[in-house]
């Protein structure tokens, strides 16, 4: 099983996420990565970078790591964008997704399509708000992780089915606001879309169920690291279970051949 955390979070050296995999570790393997750039892994190369590329290094660090696949991918917020690229990109070494409050590929652009015409008077936090997301678009520069939002919405895009495979979708609550400072019913308005694409994520496997925190954020890692725990679990024991009927499907046909 491999961790993936949110914008600039280094789960190898995240208390949060260490007492989730001390948790996890007692039941298989966990790996906790860091990306580049972030805790102990080596710099980034210079320029902007995408998920693609966050996929690639993972691949070839487990690699290198001598860590053998196919993984449970779980990945927090950005983590999450960037697992579901790596399922697009190595199929075969996908055992699965725990999706921990992901970030939609559509999701800063659906927030922007929401936000209402600039106006003179409007609220600060909605001044704020369409900044944000309009820097997110546009200039990877201005995020820690100079990570390309648009490329990596595209690349992430390219995930369109993981087929069987089992996937777990847990959800921060719906009270929660991801854009903070914003007045209803524009705040609940952006709320709902965000609860609606993350409903979309069951579309992606035919083995998939979500989970809805009751009062934790976006932060579920930290606020509700039991409910993250208890849907990477779902996500194991459905791994499991899916081995096991391979190996009796695999076990039958051999049978047959045999006769």
């Amino acid at each position: 099983m491999v961790i993936d955390g949110g914008m600039g979070t280094a789960p190898a050296e995240d208390p949060g996420w260490k007492r989730i995999a001390a948790q996890v570790a007692q039941t298989t393997q966990v790996c906790l990565y860091d990306r580049a750039g972030l805790g102990g892994s080596d710099p980034a190369p210079k320029g902007a970078r995408s998920s693609l590329d966050a996929a690639n290094d993972l691949h070839k660090a487990l690699s290198v790591a001598r860590v053998r696949g196919p993984y449970l991918l779980v990945g927090h917020s950005l983590g999450g964008l960037h697992s579901q690229v790596f399922a697009a990109e190595y199929p075969s070494d996908t055992e699965g997704l725990v999706l921990v409050s992901t970030t939609h590929a559509d999701q800063f652009s659906r927030w922007l399509a929401l936000l209402p015409p600039q106006a003179q008077n409007e609220e600060k936090a909605l001044t704020d708000a369409r900044i944000f997301l309009r820097t997110m678009l546009t200039d990877p520069a201005k995020n820690e992780e100079r990570l390309d939002m648009q490329v990596s919405a595209t690349q992430a895009h390219r995930l369109r089915s993981i087929g069987d495979k089992p996937l777990i979708v847990a959800t921060h609550s719906p009270h929660f606001r991801m854009v903070p400072g914003l007045s209803d019913p524009l705040a609940l308005k952006l709320e709902n879309c965000t609860q609606q694409m993350q409903r979309q994520y069951l579309n992606l496997s035919t083995n998939a169920r979500q989970n809805i925190a009751a009062r934790a954020g976006h932060g579920l890692p930290h606020e509700a690291p039991d409910f993250v725990v208890d849907n990477i679990f779902q996500g194991i024991t459905a791994s499991r279970r899916m081995r096991t009927s391979d190996s009796r499907m695999l076990f039958r046909k051999v049978s047959r051949l045999k006769v």
